[in-house]
């Protein structure tokens, strides 16, 4: 059973929180067009608009990042699952980013960056194209992350930055038990204050949604 992220910063029912964030993911998108931040379409075809984009958005997320105690609230939560497979069909299925067409519930199209090997993990610099719920209405967002794949170890890290300043952490790791395997999502969220409630219900909710059409789908041999 999944234990609920306790309610941070007076959260409500009928909470301004949506509207919040719309207006300040249109005024961030409108004040960062220029740079290719966040909302501002790349050239089409174009890698080095591709790049900028991500490098000026993970500039941010490190900015961010470093005033993550006095600027931003953080909300850690656990999200275990047991899938009735063995370790070396669900790792592969579960780390794979693009098994979450379909399955998870914002995701609707990835930009690759590029891709290395860097201390013993392989390394993904993306950004996720998602429709994020916002009350009544959807906002296409643009979500910068870098993946970093511990195959031989089964675990893998993700981080994201989306505006306006909100950072998660992925730790999923993977524990064989017979032949089913306990797959943990360790998830750290952190937003400004007004927006920390909204962030953790949406994607504590993303992050389940997934994590059963993941299990579903290996269990029955889709993946």
């Amino acid at each position: 059973m999944v234990e609920r992220p306790e309610q941070l910063c007076g959260g409500r029912a009928g909470s301004p929180a949506p509207k919040l964030l719309a207006a300040c993911v249109l005024a961030a998108g409108i004040a960062l067009g220029g740079t290719g931040v966040a909302g501002a379409e790349p050239d089409s075809g174009s890698s080095s608009a591709l790049d900028a984009e991500w490098e000026a958005s993970w500039a941010a997320y490190e900015f961010e990042e470093s005033q993550a105690g006095s600027a931003l609230v953080t909300v850690n939560v656990d999200l275990p699952i047991t899938i009735d497979a063995p370790i070396d069909r669900v790792f592969p299925a579960y780390s794979n980013f693009s098994n979450g067409f379909g399955r998870h519930p914002f995701l609707k199209g990835v930009l690759d960056r590029r891709k290395y090997t860097e201390g013993g993990a392989d390394v993904w610099e993306f950004i996720a194209l998602e429709d994020i719920p916002a009350g009544p209405v959807s906002i296409p967002g643009r979500t910068v992350g870098q993946q970093r794949v511990h195959a031989a170890d089964h675990w893998y890290s993700t981080d994201t930055w989306d505006m306006p300043g909100v950072i998660t952490h992925q730790k999923v790791t993977f524990a064989e038990d017979g032949d089913a395997t306990t797959v943990t999502e360790h998830l750290t969220f952190s937003a400004p204050a007004p927006l920390i409630d909204y962030t953790v219900q949406n994607g504590v909710s993303s992050h389940i949604a997934n994590q059963q059409a993941m299990q579903r789908d290996i269990e029955n041999g889709t993946l």
